[in-house]
């Protein structure tokens, strides 16, 4: 069962992820070419991070993202394995209400880590063009940092709970992968849109379920309705066209 917080009542509202506001938490992973470029350039672009491959055919852009084990200051020693997975991720309930109908909220319940672990979220490709022209699917990264740790519970010990009064939230596409660093708390992936968009996750695990992952339930008080994120008309930056 998950650690269980008091949920303070605030309501987030989403920014462009970009690399810039998003360093804290992790890295983001993006082609710098225009979508317009569809031949090899000549001449290729002349950066350290950026290196012609496959006989002039392709650019090669090094080292997009770090990957980190820190498995061995795991309790149990246990080594880990690299694994990869594929999750497809639909569409969330969103929810409105009676003073605001046309306003949708995305409601944060659970938040989760990976102490021993960065992990990369790959988008894949839309299933189809017919799907995408209801309206553009993007999906969520919600994001907080870390408390100083505690003495209780044992979870905490080490690195402390989430800074719930410091969640934030960013609009992300399907141009974009970004990897959490370890430690980094963040919320499950939240698909905002028509379609589902299908990932595939890369990380360390070693098998030990609270060394893997733990995660946290923000807990609503009578009446309250805890973390949201404005996700519908009235958001500051980049909602969906939904």
């Amino acid at each position: 069962m998950p650690t269980s917080l008091p949920s303070p009542t605030l309501t987030i509202h989403p920014t462009f992820l970009t690399q810039s506001t998003f360093s804290p938490f992790g890295t983001v992973i993006e082609c710098p070419l225009p979508q317009s470029t569809t031949n090899f350039p000549s001449p290729p672009p002349s950066h350290p991070s950026i290196v012609s491959a496959n006989q002039n055919t392709a650019l090669k852009h090094l080292d997009v993202t770090q990957m980190r084990d820190p498995y061995g200051a795991a309790p149990s020693h246990i080594p880990s394995k690299a694994v990869m997975n594929m999750f497809s991720c639909f569409p969330r309930t969103l929810r409105s209400t009676v003073t605001h109908p046309k306003r949708d909220y995305f409601d944060v319940r659970i938040l989760e880590r990976h102490p021993y672990t960065t992990q990369t979220f790959i988008p894949l490709s839309p299933p189809s063009a017919p799907l995408a022209e209801k309206g553009e699917t993007k999906y969520l990264v919600i994001v907080a940092p870390s408390l100083p740790a505690t003495s209780h519970p044992p979870l905490f010990q080490k690195a402390g709970p989430p800074d719930l009064g410091n969640i934030q939230a960013f609009w992300a596409h399907r141009g974009q992968a970004v990897t959490y660093g370890a430690g980094t708390w963040h919320a499950p992936m939240a698909v905002i849109g028509d379609e589902r968009i299908d990932f595939v996750v890369v990380q360390f695990a070693n098998g030990v379920a609270e060394e893997d992952c733990q995660e946290v339930e923000l807990a609503l008080s009578t009446g309250e309705q805890g973390v949201s994120v404005l996700v519908g008309p009235g958001s500051r930056a980049g909602e969906p066209k939904m």
